[in-house]
């Protein structure tokens, strides 16, 4: 395996490039690749996933922290809440077959390039940079659904809490993926600190290879958001996602 784990580095590249260019956790695009291409194990998949996200969202929650963008509050209470879901999840990913897991992964990308295709939100940074915490609690039911996926399948919340935190806590953009960001960060140690717990292994080669290359897109990505139209980085994360989740689904017959 140690052969072919150096492939980590450039998709790691490609991949933080692509989600940190539209604000979004990497366990999306990862656990397609190593489910599919690299033939891991579900569960030795989602902890791999989860330190490859830990490293890459680390880097990003340090730079906006020092910005003072994260609603550090709003943050801690949904990570909190999140907690019970992560255990869940990852008890779930333990026992699950790889094909029911890429039947619902599959499922999983093809709703979330749904959710792209359906949302309306814009990046101007218009709104509150903190939120009502009475009104956050309202919602708060939302991640404890989403936190199971994330427990289970590494997945980032953020395509769910984005367009709740623009539209229902009429929170900026930037804080919105700022917060979206700390709070994967979040989930993501406490994701993997749970599968340690519970047994789980990760690959460590490819996590080796994988955070140079995430550390690397991260890093790119601002600055494709400035040089390519947002529409169009939309329209290719959609068209991306929804050939995934289509070969997803047929591979797991």
């Amino acid at each position: 395996m140690m052969s072919e784990s150096w492939i980590a580095f450039p998709v790691g590249i490609v991949i933080a490039t692509v989600v940190s260019s539209i604000g979004l956790g990497g366990g999306i695009l990862w656990m397609p690749f190593f489910l599919i291409i690299m033939k891991l194990r579900p569960d030795v998949a989602v902890l791999t996933s989860l330190m490859i996200q830990t490293a890459g969202m680390g880097s990003g929650t340090i730079a906006f922290l020092r910005q003072k963008s994260v609603d550090i509050r709003l943050g801690l209470f949904l990570m909190s809440v999140a907690v019970p879901g992560i255990a869940v999840g990852a008890h779930i990913a333990k026992k699950i077959t790889a094909s029911y897991m890429e039947i619902i992964l599959g499922f999983l990308v093809m709703t979330s390039a749904f959710l792209f295709v359906s949302s309306n939100e814009k990046y101007e940074d218009m709104g509150d940079t903190r939120a009502d915490m009475k009104k956050a609690r309202r919602y708060s039911y939302v991640i404890v659904l989403a936190s199971v996926m994330s427990g289970m399948l590494s997945i980032s919340m953020s395509e769910w809490l984005i367009p709740i935190m623009r539209s229902r806590l009429s929170l900026r953009m930037s804080n919105a993926i700022a917060t979206c960001i700390f709070i994967t960060f979040g989930t993501s140690i406490l994701g993997t600190f749970t599968h340690l717990m519970m047994g789980g292994k990760a690959d460590l080669s490819l996590v080796l290879f994988a955070v140079p290359g995430v550390i690397i897109g991260g890093q790119i990505g601002p600055r494709v958001t400035k040089q390519i139209n947002e529409r169009l980085l939309k329209e290719i994360f959609i068209f991306l996602l929804t050939l995934i989740g289509i070969h997803l689904i047929y591979n797991s017959y």
